[in-house]
């Protein structure tokens, strides 16, 4: 290898070594419930907990935002800011407040490409759970999965999906092209303005109430159904010939995108 080359590969390897590491500011976990997540329900009231809470600012690569949860919940709100502020609920149970200490520590949290937890294989009384809340700009591209947790998103305008295994949805001041689904959980849903902005809205669950609260005057296309359950619509001006007991298909106001609300075991609420 020729000096020159030699030397600019020094060069390259110092200024990659001495690049500032990001790192998480922790506290201690206020005195309050499980944050959303159902982990709970599978250990022994006999088990002790250890718990942190870590937190950190992040830039939004691209305009992208993707977290990949597990048994925990998944909090995004939208502000006026262009970083993304992450914060994170940690908690480990194991027999003794030790061995829950050690295991909280052994669970570390990954910001690169996507934002996720990872730590030992949860067993018996020995478990672990991450509950994210982001506070991130209003526009953006999302792609958020959890399993065992609820998934709350306000105030974000984008390209947006997001699905649960087991846990609640549940949408506030929404626009763009969204996308969300969970398989044991109720949906609810706060629609904001005059009408929908953006491409429209798919929410479905398999297992759980629908509950929709439509502002007045609002426009859209409202699709709606349930497999085994009923349906109830109460928003002034709607077409009722085109409301039926598992099924509605109808405008509200002077129609716009399309607002799909799927179930198949569980009531339709609309208001």
């Amino acid at each position: 290898m020729r000096p020159d080359t030699l030397t600019l590969c020094a060069l390259l390897l110092a200024t990659t070594t001495t690049l500032p590491a990001q790192s998480f500011s922790t506290k201690p976990c206020p005195d309050h419930d499980d944050d959303g997540n159902t982990i709970t329900r599978w250990v022994g009231g006999n088990s002790d907990q250890a718990c942190e809470v870590p937190s950190i600012t992040l830039p939004l690569t691209n305009g992208r935002l993707n977290v990949q949860g597990m048994n925990g919940s998944i909090e995004v709100i939208g502000e006026d800011r262009s970083d993304v502020y992450l914060e994170a609920r940690v908690t480990a149970r194991a027999h003794s407040q030790s061995d829950a200490q050690s295991l909280l520590h052994q669970v570390t949290i990954e910001t690169g490409s996507a934002i996720e937890a990872k730590g030992p294989r949860n067993s018996g009384q020995n478990n672990w759970s991450v509950s994210f809340h982001l506070r991130v700009p209003h526009h953006l591209a999302a792609e958020l999965n959890t399993n065992n947790g609820s998934i709350s998103l306000a105030a974000l305008d984008g390209t947006i999906k997001a699905e649960t295994t087991n846990g609640s949805l549940k949408l506030d001041q929404l626009a763009g092209d969204v996308h969300v689904s969970t398989t044991n959980g109720a949906i609810k849903a706060n629609l904001t303005g005059s009408a929908w902005q953006g491409s429209g809205l798919s929410a479905r669950t398999t297992n759980g109430g629908v509950s929709v609260s439509v502002p007045h005057p609002y426009s859209a296309h409202l699709v709606a159904s349930t497999t085994n359950g009923g349906t109830n619509i109460n928003v002034p001006g709607v077409d009722m010939g085109n409301v039926h007991h598992h099924e509605i298909d109808t405008n509200l106001g002077s129609g716009g995108p399309t607002l799909t609300f799927e179930t198949t075991n569980g009531g339709i609420s609309i208001n």
